[in-house]
């Protein structure tokens, strides 16, 4: 006959091992997801661990004030990778302590990516005052809001340039402003960008992306009105 030790002792035994895997999550860089358990009791100890990705507050940060020891955690993923989510609930028995962990696998994309679009005019005519501004939209998905990226034009005579031009949030206007030609020529160019990157350190899938050509007309060289 087992006496109340040895019973217990097989019982703890039993949890400890007794560990399940939940389903393997897939997320984007800078994505915030919310993961939970139902502990047996509200007195056990409970403890989260993440393993395999990267370190607390590079590759990954607690969000919304909850902690380790919640049984209730809001990770944002900074950084893709895989990594390990594990959870033990631990009830004390006197001098003994029993836990059971239950553990989950999740993939973080190498998703986050900056596009250029075209000009919003593919083509205008120049101002009659001294510049003309053409507009570019840029559009953000995944990573973090804010982000940097360097451009340049291609095709003027003196191209137009910038670096680390700070943005934030899903889209950014990037405003060219054209010298306008006093001897009414066209002006063709396109923009590239270049060095895209995250507060987080991540670069884009696609790497540099680049308008089409968009050409700004120059006006009618007319000579001024004259009296005979």
């Amino acid at each position: 006959m087992k006496t109340n030790f040895t019973k217990l002792l097989s019982v703890c035994f039993f949890l400890f091992l007794g560990y399940g895997a939940m389903a393997q999550d897939t997320r984007s860089v800078g994505e915030t997801k919310t993961y939970k358990v139902a502990p047996e009791k509200g007195t056990n100890t409970l403890a989260w661990t993440v393993t395999g990705g990267g370190a607390e507050g590079v590759a990954w940060a607690l969000e919304n004030s909850t902690t380790l020891s919640d049984a209730s955690i809001d990770i944002l993923w900074m950084q893709p990778g895989t990594y390990t989510l594990t959870f033990t609930e631990t009830e004390a028995h006197g001098g003994l302590d029993c836990a059971t962990i239950k553990t989950a696998t999740v993939t973080v994309g190498s998703d986050f990516d900056v596009t250029i679009a075209d000009a919003i005019k593919a083509a205008d005519c120049s101002t009659t005052g001294t510049n003309t501004v053409v507009t570019f939209v840029l559009t953000k998905t995944n990573g973090a809001p804010d982000w940097t990226f360097d451009y340049t034009t291609v095709g003027l005579e003196t191209e137009i340039s910038g670096t680390s031009v700070p943005a934030s949030g899903s889209t950014h206007n990037l405003e060219i402003s054209l010298t306008n030609k006093t001897d009414g020529a066209d002006q063709a160019f396109k923009v590239e960008i270049t060095n895209v990157k995250d507060s987080f350190g991540n670069t884009t899938v696609t790497g540099d992306d680049e308008t089409a050509i968009v050409t700004i007309y120059g006006l009618p060289d007319t000579g001024d009105i004259t009296f005979n």
